[in-house]
């Protein structure tokens, strides 16, 4: 009597469970060696203050910790998108390579988009306020993978019941990356220059539109995609 394989579950990949206690690993490291950055560095999202020191230095160490948070938010950011992916779709096949392939997209918008943020920048701002502009977009960009780690958790260990609660917990992640950007674009760049149009067009031009494209080539991509990687 044969009986048939149990349905592939990514908490079941040890491919992926390899590179997930890996992350976990690399943010215990980020925490034990620059949790005190870190702690400053969220504390001026909320209390800006100028000169603050700059966590993105040159270091060793602290080149080590970028990479890893760079990491671990392109990881994360592909892991709940493919999971959301595979449940739109009603498919259970396996999610490496879709992961792999979701890390490089999200790679590509992110340097793209720094990329376009820093040419404008340069155009129509200060060096003093385009380097603290930059610390703080970056900054925001690494927290994400910290942020995520509870919406990770739950999509792979936990029931699939909960779904909507960890969809929930990433919309407040999503709200809190644009509250971040919106006060530091407000606290740093538009420090002196309360022209509320022009704020709205930088921002929508350069943090909305983009990630609407992202989502719309996702949403596009889960009606359309019967995945075979």
């Amino acid at each position: 009597m044969t009986t048939s394989p149990a349905p592939y579950c990514m908490a079941n990949d040890d491919v992926i469970m390899s590179l997930f206690i890996a992350n976990i690993i690399g943010m215990a490291y980020v925490i034990l060696m620059n949790g005190t950055s870190i702690a400053e560095r969220v504390k001026c999202i909320f209390y800006y203050r100028h000169n603050t020191p700059s966590f993105n230095d040159r270091t060793h160490i602290t080149r080590i910790c970028n990479t890893l948070m760079y990491t671990q938010t392109l990881f994360y950011l592909s892991i709940i998108t493919v999971a959301w992916i595979m449940d739109k779709s009603n498919t259970t096949t396996h999610a490496l390579l879709k992961i792999g392939a979701f890390a490089l997209f999200f790679a590509v918008v992110i340097m793209l988009k720094t990329m376009v943020y820093n040419l404008v920048n340069h155009i129509l701002f200060t060096k003093k306020e385009v380097e603290e502009w930059q610390e703080i977009h970056s900054f925001a960009i690494k927290m994400l993978g910290f942020i995520l780690t509870p919406a990770v958790v739950a999509r792979l260990f936990l029931s699939s019941t909960i779904v909507n609660y960890v969809n929930f917990y990433i919309l407040l992640t999503l709200a809190f990356y644009i509250y971040t950007i919106i006060s530091s674009a407000l606290k740093i760049i538009f420090a002196k220059k309360r022209n509320y149009f022009d704020i709205l067009l930088y921002l929508c031009a350069l943090e909305f539109l983009p990630i609407a494209m992202v989502w719309k080539f996702i949403l596009q991509l889960s009606e359309q995609l019967t995945i075979k990687i």
